[in-house]
């Protein structure tokens, strides 16, 4: 088993008033619903446990199994795994006044612990990083797509 990382990065204009913005960069019920192959979840409050649909990548088969809490914080949505998931998140989702719609500003790192062998992982680790970065990327295209026009 090893831990493989990536991190995405974007900052955005978006035509939507800030305080729509961050409700629903907020709403669990928006993250789970743009979140990929979720195979069950289940939302208490501010926290959601997610289930994955199994990913088989020939040699790795990987299905996280996490628990996220997000909360917000004046213009920031901060969120976090428990700490013994085998899928660990975190990020911020910042989001200001700009003209009149606002800006987003959005850094997310997550690192799974998939089951590759000790002497693989160097090979693999080039791969995966930037694999689960455009992951992160299509997640949030997916919730942008779903913003109420304010």
């Amino acid at each position: 088993m090893g831990w493989f990382e990536g991190t995405y990065t974007e900052t955005l204009t978006l035509a939507v008033p800030a305080a729509v913005a961050r409700a629903h960069f907020a709403d669990p019920a928006a993250i789970v619903a743009a979140t990929k192959a979720v195979e069950r979840s289940e939302i208490d409050g501010g926290r959601i446990h997610f289930v994955i649909a199994e990913e088989n990548h020939g040699v790795v088969k990987f299905q996280a199994d996490y628990t996220c809490t997000y909360t917000l914080d004046g213009d920031t949505v901060r969120w976090s795994t428990d700490r013994g998931c085998n899928c660990q998140q975190s990020g911020t989702a910042r989001v200001v006044e700009a003209g009149s719609g606002c800006t987003l500003t959005y850094s997310e790192t997550i690192a799974v612990d998939l089951p590759v062998p000790r002497l693989m992982a160097p090979a693999v680790r080039p791969l995966v990083g930037p694999m689960i970065a455009k992951e992160i990327g299509a997640y949030l295209k997916r919730l942008v797509a779903t913003l109420p026009t304010g």
